[in-house]
């Protein structure tokens, strides 16, 4: 037979009972916080006593009238605290005996857990954030998109006195045939396009070397990128030192590339500064290609501590 209303519930509910020693007085913990004295039925060698008369309740304060002793049996029933084994209620309070998996991320309102109340140690990055700068480890600084451009810049609103390492993961498209990926720094705001780059490379399918001690960029091929789609160059580069006024600015990186045809190549690069120029504080990076521009790309930026 069919029925009106709500279905009945099918969860088991049980009501909690905490057994209590008397003292000799009146005054005695309850194990959770109740509102009044008619949240409990207090008994006394199992007699239930009258609330607010025989009793009083409030938070986890009991106050009885007359004295219970040691040898008198004496326990409280928490009628407003039934517990559910299915789930919290919308408004539940956090008390004990709640099962763990019924703590689910819908049940938690969004901004109302403070993480660093809750745990010790260096906080990891978490999904979509940007971590503890306070700590140690990989920072996730930015992340874009590069369309059209001749040179790409990352400038100090990202490289500065923050980190003295950072990470780029990049890819780069260029225009035309040929092209070769190169980086540059800011000092001062100011582009270094003088002949303070020493920059060694090697070519991984020949071993041949490319770079110098005089060069006006830092270099990452041997041979120059194609411009078909695919082709272009992905880098993966660590620049160090770069607040450092004892040693050099310092770069390495590993490229893949396809060249015009689209056969894959792939270089390791390292560089720095020369030692002339080993105290500039650097607080921007340029990437661009040795001629024209561009076309499309991306690149990703890590702050290391």
């Amino acid at each position: 037979m069919s029925t009106l209303g709500q279905k009945p519930a099918t969860q088991h509910v049980s009501l909690q009972k905490q057994t209590i020693t008397g003292n000799g007085g009146t005054s005695y913990s309850l194990q959770q916080s109740v509102g009044s004295a008619l949240d409990i039925a207090v008994f006394v060698n199992n007699t239930r006593q009258e609330p607010t008369g025989a009793y009083s309740a409030s938070g986890t304060t009991l106050t009885m009238t007359g004295a219970v002793n040691s040898s008198d049996h004496f326990y409280v029933i928490f009628l407003g605290k039934a517990i559910t084994t299915t789930g919290l209620p919308v408004d539940a309070v956090a008390t004990a005996n709640i099962n763990a998996s019924a703590i689910t991320n819908a049940k938690i309102a969004n901004s109302t857990i403070d993480l660093t109340s809750k745990v010790t140690g260096v906080l990891p990055t978490a999904s979509g954030g940007t971590g503890d700068t306070a700590g140690s480890g990989m920072v996730k600084l930015f992340e874009g998109t590069i369309g059209n451009v001749a040179a790409y810049d990352l400038s100090s609103t990202y490289i500065n006195s923050s980190y003295d390492s950072y990470v780029v993961h990049g890819y780069f498209l260029p225009d035309g045939d040929n092209k070769y990926l190169y980086m540059q720094v800011f000092v001062g705001g100011t582009i270094q396009d003088g002949s303070i780059y020493g920059n060694e490379g090697q070519y991984m399918g020949s071993g041949s070397y490319f770079g110098g001690n005089t060069g006006t960029a830092w270099g990452f091929q041997q041979n120059g990128s194609g411009n078909d789609a695919g082709e272009g160059t992905t880098a993966h580069i660590t620049v160090s030192n770069v607040n450092s006024t004892v040693a050099p600015c310092s770069m390495s990186g590993i490229t893949n590339y396809a060249e015009t045809g689209g056969a894959h190549q792939g270089s390791i690069t390292a560089g720095s500064l020369i030692v002339a120029n080993r105290a500039n504080v650097v607080n921007g990076f340029r990437f661009k290609f040795h001629s024209g521009d561009i076309a499309s790309g991306f690149l990703t930026l890590y702050g290391m501590k």
